[in-house]
């Protein structure tokens, strides 16, 4: 009987229809952990291309000044574009950062790249005095 009760508070139900949507609390918070480090990692690689874009201002394709120059327009156009891109796409990702941050703690699960993040912090504050 009470590994029935522990065994109820331990499931999560996902959707509207919840029962076949259940899910262990430890299986729910390794998704949501992932879910959480796949957003932020692809917000580095959005970062990462407007880095290579700036590069791309060179006017060399790639970076590599044995290619053959782009024309002026061309490599302003395009870096234009990249940084709008990942503007959007940071500002998309942080509206579902958030709600996976949110979701998390509704449901009592602690986010293991905040709580890194909350460590270093503390660390840099102890530093710093």
């Amino acid at each position: 009987m009470s590994q029935d009760k522990k065994q109820d508070s331990n499931v999560i139900g996902i959707g509207h229809n919840q029962s076949p949507n259940t899910y262990s609390q430890e299986q729910y918070s390794k998704l949501l952990n992932k879910l959480h480090e796949v957003l932020e990692y692809s917000q580095q690689q959005i970062a990462e291309v407007e880095r290579f874009l700036d590069q791309a201002f060179t006017k060399y394709p790639f970076s590599n000044p044995n290619q053959p120059k782009l024309k002026d327009f061309e490599v302003h156009e395009a870096r234009q574009r990249g940084k709008d891109t990942a503007r959007q796409y940071r500002k998309d990702t942080n509206k579902d950062i958030a709600k996976v941050e949110a979701k998390a703690k509704e449901n009592g699960i602690a986010l293991d790249i905040l709580v890194e993040r909350e460590k270093e912090r503390r660390e840099e504050e102890e530093l710093n005095k």
